[in-house]
């Protein structure tokens, strides 16, 4: 998924610094609720990336296809399926079953796979901390249009731009069995690759789903900044090709 979303954000980057004139789409102002007791989603639009052109107010194509869709978590002992639905003429709805203990992962182990940018090498990933700490997990939507194997995910992202950077915004579905709040102690800097990851200490999620924003800046310098936050832009559902 990280490689998907990067290759899709320096495309994007490299055509709209190849024009003269940028033209910016904001990634979403209207904020929606960022916590939710159950999740069911019906009667969206899902869009598909347009490879054609260099601006990001044109980046997205309405999808107009048909697929089935599996809600997935990884576990200890691999994939499990916790959710399933459609999309219908480009229209997406899904629903997700209460997630039970065997689907959820410890403190540990969410941290880890989820947020092991911000660890801190050679630190154990004592600088990132979850308070309490309680179990949880991040799902994932796959379409099985082949019948068999996964093809594509759908995700949430938005873009904006200007004439030296883009900035993408993609949201992750993350359940808790409790009040929690995760924070990280410092700024984690990995200048061999320019890469900044920003401190928080804010990031403070209720039992149940929650929708949490990765925000990722690229810039004309090589230089890239990373945060989260708890919060859910009205941006667009997105089908992306993951194999041929």
């Amino acid at each position: 998924m990280k490689i998907l979303i990067r290759n899709t954000v320096f495309f994007i980057l490299t055509a709209i610094l190849s024009l003269s004139t940028v033209t910016c789409a904001d990634p979403g102002t209207d904020e929606l609720s960022a916590y939710f007791d159950t999740l069911n989603v019906s009667g969206e639009q899902v869009w598909m990336p347009n490879y054609n052109t260099g601006k990001v107010s044109q980046m997205l194509l309405k999808f107009e296809g048909d697929r089935n869709v599996d809600v997935i978590v990884m576990g200890y002992t691999g994939a499990s399926t916790v959710g399933t639905g459609k999309i219908e003429g480009g229209i997406l709805n899904f629903n997700v079953a209460v997630m039970n203990d065997s689907n959820l992962l410890d403190s540990a182990n969410l941290l880890y796979i989820y947020f092991n940018e911000w660890y801190k090498v050679g630190d154990n990933g004592n600088n990132i901390v979850m308070t309490p700490a309680v179990k949880g997990n991040v799902i994932t939507f796959v379409t099985l249009y082949n019948g068999t194997t996964p093809s594509e995910a759908i995700v949430r992202e938005g873009f904006s731009g200007t004439s030296s950077s883009l900035t993408g915004e993609y949201i992750y579905y993350l359940y808790v069995e409790a009040d929690c709040t995760i924070s990280v102690s410092e700024e984690i800097k990995k200048t061999d690759l320019q890469y900044t990851f920003e401190k928080f200490d804010d990031l403070s999620l209720k039992r149940g789903w929650n929708t949490v924003c990765k925000s990722e800046t690229y810039t004309t310098t090589g230089e890239s900044s990373y945060s989260m936050k708890v919060k859910n832009p009205a941006i667009n559902w997105v089908v992306q090709r993951t194999r041929n």
